[in-house]
């Protein structure tokens, strides 16, 4: 908002004043357009989440916006199951829950004009073990190089061993966690690279990686990528060639193992307490334009691949899943006190890393696809 002496500039005293200054600059040809681009808060989630019954599902209203730090808007979140609170969502569904809701969200001004709107389905299930060993592969980067994620998502359907102690687990033991690299019991398997792209994979023959690490059966398939590619460019350029290299190798995962259901999970928003700063400098994109530049990446991204997930030839075995949603951003990040400085007696809280999170983060993401598993699982 526009600052006078006095006070503030209401909104539609800036927006005609805006569009003054506009007319103008036509009146002299400097501009050829009117429209102003916008700059308010916009809705940015997957048209459909998942919840198990006893399970809490939590969608955090920072994650799911763009440009979340706008003060001139009201997010209204309406759904007949769960309860609104001041930062997020939160369903835990009872028995009898089962089936499909909708959740309601939508931006206004503070004269009750609705800016932006989106109504997504809540898929509710009850989990139950499958009839038959089911193979899981979790493949991705280096979100998921050192398996915290697969490590906690077996705990959380089977109870193996793990870090974190809650939830409780389920006794779902037909469900099996594979792939090359295994914990220390080797009893969770899964694929990860630090620094790998979808690209990195291009060469990855599918059925000899299964039958060699996957035990010759692929049921499900976890995809985890795209952090790199958007760590090389700044928040203005196009991010289709990125879903270009993921449509390459789903496409391989599908013509090796067709009853293969794949599903492709979002990419992350990063540190919001200056993780960025503390990993890149100079002129390094990620430096320049910070933690909201990168957050304009993560949703176009995702934009992007929940539409892939919706195409005709995808429809039938890709899903999108969407954990950024699910996933506590401004409070999964390390982090450390240091002396703020300039004179300053308080210490100042940095973040100390862009885009890996403390294991609560990686736990988070380990929720949604446990959510998702379970209910896919359980049609």
């Amino acid at each position: 908002m526009g600052k006078r002496i006095g006070g503030w500039i209401g909104r539609g005293a800036l927006v005609a004043l805006l569009a003054g200054a506009l007319w103008a600059c036509e009146k002299t040809e400097i501009v050829e357009s009117t429209e102003l681009a916008s700059t308010g808060a916009e809705i940015e989630i997957g048209d459909r989440l998942y919840a198990v019954v006893g399970d809490t599902l939590r969608v955090y209203h920072y994650s799911i916006l763009q440009n979340p730090r706008a003060d001139n808007y009201i997010l209204s979140v309406s759904c007949e199951k769960g309860r609104n609170f001041e930062e997020y969502w939160r369903y835990e569904p009872q028995p009898g829950d089962e089936g499909e809701t909708a959740l309601r969200l939508a931006i206004y001004d503070f004269e009750g004009t609705c800016l932006d709107e989106r109504t997504v389905t809540v898929v509710t299930r009850s989990a139950r073990n499958p009839a038959r060993p089911t193979h899981v592969l979790c493949l991705g980067n280096s979100l998921m190089a050192d398996g915290q994620t697969p490590i906690e998502l077996s705990r959380r359907l089977k109870g193996t061993a793990g870090v974190a102690t809650w939830p409780a687990p389920l006794d779902l033991s037909n469900f099996k966690l594979v792939g090359r690299k295994h914990n220390e019991d080797s009893t969770v398997g899964w694929e990860g690279t630090s620094g790998y792209t979808w690209k990195s994979y291009e060469d990855l023959d599918v059925r000899e990686y299964v039958e060699t690490h996957c035990g010759g059966q692929l049921d499900y398939v976890y995809l985890q990528l795209g952090t790199n590619e958007l760590l090389s460019q700044g928040p203005f350029e196009e991010v289709d060639w990125i879903v270009n290299g993921a449509r390459k190798l789903i496409d391989r995962f599908h013509e090796a193992y067709p009853a293969c259901r794949i599903m492709l999970g979002s990419v992350l928003l990063p540190s919001q307490e200056g993780g960025l700063g503390w990993d890149y400098a100079g002129e390094d994109p990620n430096a320049v334009y910070g933690s909201l530049g990168y957050g304009v990446k993560v949703h176009r991204l995702n934009t992007l691949y929940q539409a892939l997930a919706n195409e005709g030839a995808y429809r039938d075995f890709l899903i999108f899943i969407d954990n950024n949603a699910q996933y506590d951003c401004r409070h999964v990040y390390p982090t450390l006190e240091r002396p703020s400085g300039n004179y300053l007696s308080r210490p100042e809280t940095v973040g100390t890393n862009g885009v890996h999170p403390m294991d609560v983060g990686y736990w988070q993401i380990a929720g949604g696809i446990f959510r998702a598993l379970v209910s896919l699982a359980s049609e």
